[in-house]
């Protein structure tokens, strides 16, 4: 114990003895203190000179100067002698609660327990001394010994956030009456009425402008305060007021609100605190990691002498981050040198930790009697100490799925920009799916997985975004995201960088989620000062947007399997049928002379005879049997998930999840897992050029990533779509809403020529063509010759240039609209008709720019009557060309147009 807290401690026994003996308070003087202690005096004098400054001891005027606690202080102290004594309490899990935290730890329970509501607090100590994290321990011991409820809130609040803007701050605080001020929509809580019957915690209490401190007297006074806009009507909130700051008291906050905050707690920092505090300090963080990576981690001697000795200005916080940061390099050379052990050398460290090492002789004693001569101190695994608790259940990290992805891209050569595209494509599907992937568990089963800190901050957020969002959200997005928030923070804390592609689209596109989200965030910092990125907000918005509704269907999931042969499906399917002792399975045998027409006609009778309304799950081996899926779900709209390279253990697993009610996504994802062939096909079959061209081609699916992987290879075989200038990007889409809103995010980047896939996405600047259109080879033909003419079109971007006063590059891009749009309404034009309309329409486009628009058209009103369908195509095929610039055609001009393109 540091020499002041002695001081303080006899100050307080003496008194408390005076009082019970007496009833008064006479004090002490330092030289009787210095005698008790057997200390100098001048120590002692210019300690409790100290214990006056903060407040916590009272001078008493006269000769010799006598010291004792205020009153207030001595109340507390009696309230002290009440509290139950249980090692196992809730603070007996802080370091250092029986040493430098002592008395915060003694001042917090008393400051709880006292009645009859408890003690207001402010909690005053540098940057990353813990206030934070002891004002939830203070709310955590409240629920602990009954003196709130078990469901009683615990709202924390940061008034920085909104020191710039008092009105939104004051919004906050004490809730907003609907049209208040200009954008405020809806009746708001504030985090005062949400604290009701609970603890409400402001951080940087300093920032609160003086009116806000006001408003916070009427509060504490009376038990009410007022909403924003709505000054005549009193609402009431019972709670409990913890505060914390880094600024002067004196300085920072008004007298008057200083005195309705009784309890003043001050946290001393680092380097006050006792050395073994801070090694046990140390041995946690270490812990902490080593349960993050997985791996025990050892530190070198030198290392962890620097670590206990070095200046660390920002407190526990810094040194938190300081061993994070060795770790992680420590991590990295163990890679380099492909060595299984991690440990933590002197050169691992940064400059101004390693010249800590310094101080050592002069610290000596107490550092060789915690290391004990070791030359290397280890770290194991230490889950008690995590937040990552892994337990006996692992957490799937889906940012591992799509890590895998864009590494996978980039091997191919793709840049960066073009990485990002792809990516964007896939993230609904990977959430959406890892979503109803996460298995219901109950809390005690979850706080096995994950830390109960997290599990509580993430229930209290859905329910506040429950209410701000008006929709329920059911059990598994709080297990899945509770889940997916522990991963993020392993993954944040490793140093490991979270990227959503679809940020700016979320932003844009689901404000109110993303709103919504910042408020996790914060939950988070306040909570276990992490950091959220943007990109991870992103994330948490999505799952509060995606469509999660239980499958309320009565039905199982259909298993049929699909092979080439005599009797190889329908032996499998038996195979599996009896072992589980059920006829469940379906087998449909593809014998070899069976065309492939009739094979889908027969297997999608089947389908329609067993579907019990949850969908298929398709398992075939090879060939044309990869495409039916999609091919069957275009035709009847029924789910379908094809999984190929099929074997017993598949199908066998396939027909046990469909026999437990399992959902098709959890049906499909237990074979995905099962299948050696599972990302190999995407890894092998992707090939791109070293950057995307500007037209593309999308080939989706709906029944699995295969499939549109296959037609990409299909299509680049058959029509040689690189000789065309072109790509082709395979697309996995879950549902018709996630596929359009893809198709929108491409469209912003690439110019989509065609999509080939079950889903016709209705965009009429782009060729669509379905599954089975890739099997007819007129089909084909068509498509290709499509492809021909465009080619001719880009072509003609320099003539475009060199011949007419327009931009070029636009125009051409326009053109191309137009001729799909021709090819969409079944008009066959010819290539050499496409080369006449482009310099007609481009000399037509400059005669408009130019305002000379005088043209005359034989026969203008006859033609349009006998081919007004005609007419209206031409109209309607020229809108993209008139669209970029900013132009209309006279109807004089749509028939000459006419003319070239019919022949007329």
């Amino acid at each position: 114990m540091k020499r002041i807290e002695k001081v303080y401690e006899i100050v307080s026994k003496i008194c408390m003895k005076e009082y019970k003996e007496t009833g008064e308070i006479r004090g002490l003087s330092a030289s009787e203190i210095a005698d008790i202690l057997g200390l100098q005096r001048t120590n002692v004098s210019s300690d409790l000179n100290k214990l006056f400054k903060d407040g916590r001891i009272e001078k008493l005027k006269g000769k010799p100067v006598l010291y004792k606690v205020n009153n207030l202080n001595f109340l507390i102290e009696e309230e002290k002698d009440n509290v139950i004594k249980d090692d196992k309490d809730i603070f007996s899990k802080i370091i250092g609660e029986n040493q430098s935290l002592k008395n915060a730890v003694q001042q917090a329970k008393a400051a709880i327990i006292y009645p009859p509501n408890g003690l207001h607090t402010l909690l005053y100590g540098e940057t990353g001394t813990g206030k934070s994290m002891f004002a939830e321990i203070m709310y955590k011991y409240a629920k602990e010994i009954g003196k709130i409820g078990k469901d009683a809130p615990f709202a924390a609040f940061n008034c920085a956030d909104y020191a710039n803007n008092p009105q939104l701050l004051m919004a906050q605080l004490f809730g907003v009456k609907k049209g208040a001020y200009t954008g405020a929509e809806e009746e708001k809580i504030g985090v005062v009425g949400k604290a009701n019957k609970g603890v409400l915690f402001l951080d940087e209490i300093h920032r609160l402008p003086p009116e806000g401190q006001e408003m916070l007297f009427y509060l504490i006074d009376k038990g009410i305060y007022r909403k924003l806009g709505e000054p005549n009507a009193d609402y009431h909130s019972k709670l409990l007021i913890i505060c914390a700051t880094t600024e002067n008291i004196n300085s920072t906050l008004l007298r008057t609100f200083i005195r309705r905050i009784p309890m003043i707690i001050q946290f001393p920092p680092l380097k006050d605190r006792t050395i073994e505090e801070r090694y046990q300090l140390i041995e946690r963080f270490f812990k902490s990691e080593a349960a993050c990576i997985k791996k025990d981690i050892s530190v070198t001697a030198n290392s962890m002498k620097a670590l206990l000795l070095y200046d660390c200005p920002n407190n526990i916080g810094q040194l938190k981050s300081d061993i994070k940061l060795c770790c992680a390099k420590a991590f990295l050379q163990s890679k380099t040198d492909k060595d299984n052990k991690i440990c933590v050398h002197s050169e691992d460290l940064p400059g101004y930790v390693l010249r800590g090492a310094l101080k050592y002789k002069e610290n000596k004693d107490e550092i060789d009697k915690l290391i004990k001569n070791k030359s290397v101190i280890s770290f194991t695994v230490d889950q008690t100490n995590s937040l990552y608790n892994n337990g006996d259940m692992k957490i799937y990290n889906f940012y591992e799925a799509l890590e895998e992805k864009r590494n996978t891209l980039k091997s191919k050569g793709l840049s960066e920009n073009d990485i990002d595209i792809v990516m964007s494509l896939d993230v609904d599907t990977y959430l959406k799916r890892y979503i109803l992937n996460t298995e219901n568990k109950n809390l005690e089963a979850l706080y096995k997985v994950v830390d109960k800190r997290i599990v509580d901050i993430v229930e209290k957020f859905l329910k506040e975004a429950e209410e701000r969002l008006h929709r329920e959200f059911n059990s598994k997005i709080f297990h899945a995201l509770s889940m997916h928030l522990a991963s993020s923070i392993e993954r944040i804390n490793s140093g490991k960088k979270i990227e959503n592609n679809q940020l700016e689209d979320i932003r844009k596109h689901h404000k109110l989620e993303y709103d919504v989200a910042i408020g996790l965030k914060n939950d988070l910092k306040a909570n276990l000062d992490i950091n959220l990125p943007d990109d991870e907000i992103g994330f948490i918005a999505m799952f509060l947007y995606m469509d999660q509704k239980e499958d309320d269907s009565e039905g199982r999931v259909a298993v049929l399997v699909a092979m080439h042969g005599e009797s190889a499906a329908t032996s499998i399917a038996d195979v599996a049928n009896r072992l589980l002792e059920e006829k469940h399975a379906v087998g449909y045998n593809m014998t070899l002379d069976e065309k492939p027409e009739k094979a889908l006609e027969n297997i999608m009778g089947v389908v329609k005879e067993i579907n019990e309304g949850k969908g298929i799950i398709f398992l075939v081996d090879m060939g044309s049997l990869v495409f039916f899926g999609d091919m069957i779900y275009e035709k009847t709209k029924i789910p379908v998930r094809t999984v190929e390279m099929v074997s017993t253990p598949i199908v066998l697993e396939a027909t046990r999840k469909a026999l437990l009610n399992s959902s098709l996504e959890e049906v499909y994802d237990s074979c995905i897992k099962l299948s050696p062939f599972t990302g190999r096909i995407y890894r092998d079959s992707i090939k791109f050029s070293n950057k995307l061209k500007n037209d593309v081609i999308l080939t989706a699916c709906i029944t699995g990533k295969g499939t549109a992987i296959k037609l990409k290879n299909i299509l680049e075989q058959k029509i040689n779509a690189s000789g065309y200038d072109i790509d082709i990007i395979p697309v996995e889409v879950s549902d018709n809403v996630i596929f359009k809103n893809n198709i929108q995010k491409i469209k912003q980047k690439k110019n989509i020529l065609a999509v080939i896939g079950p889903l016709d996405p209705k965009e009429e600047d782009m060729i669509y063509f379905s599954i089975a259109d890739t099997f007819n080879e007129d089909k084909l033909t068509l498509l290709e010759n499509s492809f021909e003419i465009l080619k001719v079109i880009n072509n003609m971007k320099d003539v475009v240039d060199k011949t007419i006063d327009i931009d070029a590059y636009m125009y051409i891009e326009g053109f191309k609209k137009f001729y799909i749009r021709l090819f969409n309404s079944g008009v066959p034009i010819t290539e050499n008709v496409v080369l006449g309309l482009i310099l007609h329409i481009g000399c037509a486009v400059e005669r408009v720019l130019n305002e000379n628009e005088t043209i005359h058209t034989k026969n203008k009103e006859a033609m349009i009557k006998h081919h007004i369908n005609e007419f209206k195509i031409i109209k309607n095929a020229v809108i993209p060309i008139e669209s970029l610039f900013n132009i209309t055609f006279l109807d004089e001009e749509y028939v000459n147009i006419m003319k070239i393109v019919y022949q007329l």
